[in-house]
């Protein structure tokens, strides 16, 4: 017997597929298959600018600000008239990572000729907006060894435009591309690359207030390695989405995936707010490692921007490694989530994209948080399962209630041998929970079975609960069993699993008597007009109808007829 053992398959990249955003041999399911796509969402790519020429970026552009302005070898932002408060000014990228890091977010994937390539991006239709902190050489314009990071303007400056400039209205785009959405931050801070810090440094602060606004932030890790001391200030932010890269060894398939060896690794320094959970950083996953980059001019040797040169005869050739690679494609993902549903706040995007991951490694601080690993945070990014969730909850109407501290997952299923048994467990981070509930199908919703008094066990303690059921008494066939944990007016995303009744003792979805007899008088009255309509001539229609209209308005008279003046005092 001959047995399949492997092929190999060529992807024009690997990071798209991997985080199942795109279907490929091994996910043949992607979050584009769900209709997904990035659509009238706004990607600020924070960095060194971006060549927005390239044919794979071209019309993404929304709007742009230059905080570099004074300090860059390219003059174009000087010669403007300084910098566009308006979002008015594209800037270019003098560097290439810029260029890069919106591929990865973004790229279409087309190619100079028009041809369409496999490089695209996590949200191929994500829009740009384009703000520049970095210089020609990837630097802020003051930054260095020897001054303190206060004297960093540029990125304060750029991410204070963005907050400043979150609802805009755009001048010449539709009104779903208004406003910007997401910060994608692929940027580090030299007087804390080692780490350091513990949150409440001023470029964790300014991310903290992003997120509050409104904005999702997407930063990356660092590239310290794992004796890295706490996280660096653009890393160390209490509230972002904090990324850490994997090494997918050109491998679609996760899981041959290891960490990077250069990903900074968590936990970060204690802030001493007595809040444990804030130090669980980084969050999430993604491949940082040999991805494939969007060229800018500054890659095709003699192209210069100020000459009048740009990135639109290039390509995507060469590769790149670091969290900074990682960062774009949980921007891009986080797009695709916004899309799916709009209604969510930065911090349940955030939860969506904990709550949906491939769980790795062991867990480093299991006394806080059962999941999280200083590798990999919550583990790897799965687009597909973020999309579904977030799809879930806006049809749902459960957008608004999702409270992030309560926290619900599910252990495992048993749907065989004659029993259902749903069983996971679920904390409060902040206090305690109040139940745990589920219901069939969309039905009304039932407590579970638990191990412990959900109401009597305190913060940051796991409890069980069990939904267990006789498929008998279910109808034949699928069931969808939605589980969340309740605590005051909030509750925790759901846990969704899917389970089968074999129907043998009838279907425990009855239906009234009532509604059956309902249904078929409907039918009947159905086939009766279809009758008529057969052996009936036009004539004959027309004066059966006149007579129904007759017999309607005498009725109506007969209504007003039969009314009475009625005095106010009668009235109770």
């Amino acid at each position: 017997m001959v047995e399949r053992y492997g092929s190999l398959v060529f992807y024009g990249d690997i990071q798209t597929p991997a985080v199942k955003a795109r279907n490929s041999t091994e996910y043949p399911i992607g979050a584009w298959d769900l209709g997904i796509s990035g659509e009238g969402v706004n990607i600020a790519l924070t960095d060194t600018g971006v060549d927005n020429e390239h044919p794979g970026l071209s019309s993404k552009f929304v709007a742009g600000y230059d905080a570099v302005c004074y300090m860059h070898t390219d003059p174009q932002c000087l010669l403007a008239g300084g910098r566009e408060e308006d979002g008015s000014f594209d800037p270019d990228d003098g560097n290439q990572h810029g260029t890069a890091c919106m591929g990865m977010a973004s790229s279409t994937g087309i190619e100079p000729d028009g041809s369409q390539s496999n490089y695209y991006g996590a949200a191929p239709n994500a829009s740009l907006i384009d703000v520049r902190i970095g210089t020609d050489v990837g630097a802020g314009p003051f930054e260095n060894y020897l001054l303190e990071q206060e004297f960093y303007e540029s990125a304060m400056n750029g991410l204070q435009w963005i907050i400043d400039h979150r609802d805009d209205a755009w001048p010449g785009v539709d009104e779903a591309n208004h406003g910007i959405d997401i910060i994608s931050l692929s940027w580090g801070i030299t007087s804390h690359e080692n780490g350091g810090s513990d949150g409440t440094d001023m470029h964790s602060r300014i991310l903290d207030e992003a997120m509050e606004a409104g904005v999702t932030v997407s930063n990356a890790a660092g590239n310290d390695g794992p004796d890295n001391d706490g996280l660096s200030g653009m890393s160390a932010s209490s509230l972002s989405i904090t990324v850490a890269a994997t090494d997918d060894h050109n491998t679609v398939d996760r899981s041959d995936d290891t960490i990077a060896s250069y990903s900074s690794r968590g936990q970060r320094r204690d802030n001493g707010d007595g809040n444990p959970l804030n130090e669980l950083i980084p969050e999430i996953s993604a491949p940082g490692t040999n991805i494939i980059q969007a060229e800018g001019c500054f890659t095709s040797g003699g192209c210069n921007n100020f000459l009048g040169g740009d990135a639109s005869d290039n390509s995507y050739s060469g590769r790149g490694s670091g969290t900074s690679y990682a960062t774009p494609s949980i921007s891009g993902v986080a797009a695709l989530v916004i899309e799916a549903n709009a209604n969510l706040t930065p911090l349940q995007v955030k939860e969506v994209l904990k709550q949906t991951a491939e769980r790795l490694g062991e867990p480093s601080a299991p006394d806080v948080d059962p999941y999280w690993n200083r590798d990999f945070g919550y583990g790897y990014v799965d687009a597909h399962a973020a999309v579904t969730l977030a799809l879930f909850l806006a049809a749902s109407g459960q957008s608004e209630s999702v409270d992030t501290s309560l926290q619900n997952h599910l252990l495992s299923v048993i749907d065989s041998n004659g029993t259902i048994n749903v069983t996971g467990h679920a904390w409060g981070q902040l206090g305690s929970i109040e139940r745990v509930e589920y219901r069939i199908d969309g039905g009304d919703w039932d407590e579970t079975t638990y191990s412990s008094e959900p109401g009597e066990i305190g913060a940051l303690t796991p409890f069980m609960w069990h939904v267990i059921m006789n498929p008998e008494k279910l109808s034949e066939g699928g069931h969808e069993i939605e589980v969340r944990a309740v605590s005051g007016e909030g509750n925790s995303l759901p846990v969704l699993v899917t389970v089968h009744g074999s129907g043998s003792e009838g279907n425990g979805f009855s239906v009234p008597p009532i509604v059956i007899a309902g249904i078929a008088s409907v039918f009947a009255i159905w086939v009766a007009s279809l009758a008529l309509l057969r052996f009936r001539s036009d004539g004959e229609i027309d004066s059966l109808l006149s007579n129904l209209r007759r017999k309607e308005e005498d009725s109506s008279i007969e209504e007003v007829l039969d009314a009475e003046i009625v005095d106010e005092e009668a009235i109770d």
